[in-house]
């Protein structure tokens, strides 16, 4: 990682600390709907990556309540990450399927999924 992405990532993590992100208004019954769901999910994310930070908080804004792993404090989540996806990169999406799991690496992906998925209509 060079100097620019290091700062660029300290400033997001600086903003995401400093501003709150306000969840899209939902009924209890959708909101509990919600939460269900979202449970399957499993972030795997970097508070210094701007890509995790704008996953992150776009969860955020739908209302998830999606297991956050941040693989630079604990080793055992980075281990998880790569035994299961294969990759050590972040932000990755772990979702718990009924037959499979699905590992999702990128911000673009991750916001495609989470945006088709969850998004209020």
């Amino acid at each position: 990682m060079n100097v620019s992405q290091h700062l660029k990532g300290l400033a997001f993590d600086w903003v995401d600390r400093m501003i709150p992100v306000k969840p899209v208004p939902r009924s209890h019954r959708e909101q509990y709907s919600m939460n269900r769901e979202s449970r399957r999910l499993q972030l795997y994310y970097s508070r210094h990556c701007p890509s995790a930070v704008v996953v992150r908080r776009r969860c955020l804004r739908l209302g998830l309540k999606v297991v956050e792993k941040d693989v630079d404090r604990i080793d055992c989540f980075r281990n998880e990450l790569v035994k299961g996806g294969g990759a050590s990169l972040v932000p990755c999406l772990r979702v718990e399927g009924n037959s499979h799991t699905q590992w999702l690496y990128g911000e673009e992906a991750i916001l495609d999924y989470v945006n088709t998925r969850f998004s209020p209509s």
